[in-house]
């Protein structure tokens, strides 16, 4: 049974424009993202709620809440019950000393299950990411006895403090987590908090997993750059660094500069486990862009394009806390001529100017191992990409649609499609890409890509530094692919479906992935015409499925499926059989 759909498209819809707030430790870091089950009240009351929110049968779901870890009963666990169809609440209730729970009089029907309890991560039965299983009730099917797991949220907590034992505080505390949601097991960022005044910090509500930490700040004792100003007080240069001129490299979990040689930190249900971090302050290096002419900074045609410094941590570039002073220009005070940086360390950055009109330009990978001087006019223009996407079969686009660049599992800058289908993506660095079309009305697939500035290789953009015109084919997802899986003959429960295209790791919007409920069935919603292969793996939650080396050799056991265009229910005849992982 799979998650929310609208909650996942408000997810995508954040990362691409860049508003999802870093510091969710809930929903950003917890597996399965803790669901807000409301207001819970009496036992009574609650039983009550399930007798008149649902069509009375006689039928029933019951069990026990237990620790993931230990598997002791919780009580005091708040349980709910909704149709898996559409999420209507069918029953709430909360255990005793006994963690055990019962619904009654419920009618033949499918069931999402979910518990939660204070101190642990709130999961729905049997959870793997956004998808668990549905309890099924009707005649001959096992719905009573059942056991819902509650993982014990995990906590990293510690201190951060400088080389002579003294806290950092308002230091930024990084995380990042080994990505399995994606089938590609890419390292994504995951959070981020700040020490307090003692250096301390403290992240809970974590899900298990395999995490990674970083921190960066400034020493409190440093100076910055003091610009030097003439008798008419225009800027004349910066003051002479001085001994106090340092800054903290972003270091790494254990103590390490980059984020290759970091320390992954497996973390298991119930963990709370110590990191600390102690910074080491070196001499803060200078860098200073030279522009090509002088620029005004605000007012009429104040349209300076900004310095962006950004390291590449975990194969995805993250902004630098650095320090900016503007050099007045000498024939123009009122503009600017260079600006000066400083509060970085020796390694590798990338540099790129962006202006307010959305035009870039960047100087590549600038290996700082001293002060340095850059000159904008020698900087590369970032590509532009533009274009227009349209509906295969030639009806309207739908009412919100984005189109967005993702390379590996990153969205890589997002924009919404006009009316007409045209898009403008401004400033998008070389690289491969693949293109991406989401709507929140309906899933939204790329067919066709061609373009002018660029190789196309199925609808992966090979970008350098020209800009580029594209257009787009998309379809929608509109059929629903039903069936059941069996272990020896029988009907399986908790096992991963997956529905692959011909070439799974170039078209990966194309995969639908359901979890098979208790009676064995699964749902592939919004499906495009085509051809694909169907696959039921035993725990294959933690396979990168999305990786053509990985996935090939289930695919040569999978069940062949074509699925028609102007279908809206496909129900495949034949069971698809599990295969172990």
């Amino acid at each position: 049974m799979r998650g929310p759909a609208r909650a996942l498209w408000r997810v995508l819809i954040c990362l691409v424009i860049g508003t999802m707030p870093l510091g969710e430790s809930g929903a950003a870091l917890g597996q399965g993202a803790p669901r807000s089950t409301g207001q819970v009240g009496s036992q009574a009351a609650a039983q009550a709620a399930s007798q008149i929110s649902h069509p009375a049968g006689k039928y029933s779901i019951s069990g026990v809440v237990v620790s993931a870890t230990t598997g002791h009963p919780l009580d005091r666990s708040e349980v709910i019950i909704t149709a898996a169809v559409d999420g209507r609440p069918a029953g709430e209730t909360k255990t005793g000393e006994d963690g055990k729970f019962s619904f009654t009089g419920l009618a033949a029907a499918k069931y999402a299950l979910t518990g939660s309890r204070r101190g642990y991560i709130t999961s729905s039965y049997d959870e793997h990411w956004e998808f668990s299983t549905a309890i099924v009730t009707g005649e001959g099917l096992v719905s009573d006895g059942l056991t819902l797991r509650l993982p014990p949220q995990a906590v990293l907590y510690g201190t951060v403090t400088d080389d002579n034992g003294e806290p950092v505080a308002q230091a930024t505390v990084s995380i990042y987590r080994q990505n399995a949601r994606s089938g590609l097991g890419n390292i994504v960022s995951a959070g981020q908090f700040m020490t307090d005044d003692q250096g301390d910090y403290e992240v809970t509500r974590l899900g298990p997993g395999n995490y990674y930490m970083s921190v960066s700040g400034r020493p409190w004792y440093s100076t910055r750059l003091q610009p030097q100003r003439d008798a008419r007080g225009n800027s004349i240069g910066t003051a002479a660094s001085s001994s106090l001129d340092v800054a903290f490299p972003r270091t790494f979990y254990s103590n390490v500069t980059d984020s290759d040689s970091a320390t992954p930190i497996p973390l298991k249900a119930g963990d709370r486990i110590p990191v600390n971090f102690s910074l080491h302050a070196l001499p803060s290096l200078h860098m200073t862009i030279q522009l090509p002419r002088p620029t005004q900074v605000q007012g009429p045609g104040g349209s300076m394009a900004m310095p962006q410094v950004e390291q590449e941590l975990f194969g995805a570039r993250e902004p630098v806390q650095v320090n900016f002073n503007f050099q007045s220009s000498p024939t123009s005070p009122n503009a600017v001529s260079s600006v000066e940086i400083d509060g970085i360390t020796p390694g590798d950055y990338q540099v790129e100017m962006r202006a307010q009109d959305g035009s870039a330009t960047h100087f590549g990978v600038v290996n700082a191992s001293g002060d340095l001087s850059l000159d904008a006019a020698q900087a590369t223009p970032l590509a532009d990409v533009t274009g227009k996407v349209g509906m295969a079969n030639g009806e309207k686009l739908p009412e919100v649609t984005f189109v967005a660049l993702r390379t590996g599992d990153q969205p890589n800058g997002g924009a919404r499609v006009e009316k007409d289908g045209s898009f403008t993506l401004r400033g998008i660095a070389p690289g491969s890409y693949e293109l991406m079309a989401f709507s929140e009305t309906t899933a939204l697939s790329v067919t066709r890509v061609a373009a002018m500035g660029a190789a196309v290789e199925g609808h992966v953009l090979k970008v350098g530094s020209q800009n580029i015109n594209l257009a787009a084919t998309l379809v929608t997802g509109a059929a629903t692919v039903s069936g059941v899986a069996h272990r020896a003959g029988k009907p399986a429960s908790g096992v991963m479906i997956l529905l692959a295209p011909k070439d799974p790791e170039d078209y990966q919007d194309l995969i639908r992935r359901d979890q098979s409920d208790s009676d064995g069935t699964f749902s592939l919603p919004r499906v495009v015409s085509g051809e694909y292969t169907l696959v039921a793996i035993e725990d294959g939650w933690t396979l990168d499925w999305a990786r053509r080396g990985v996935i090939e050799k289930y695919l040569r056991l999978g069940q062949k499926v074509t699925v028609p265009g102007n279908i809206k229910e496909m129900k495949l005849p034949v069971a698809i059989e599990v295969q172990a992982k």
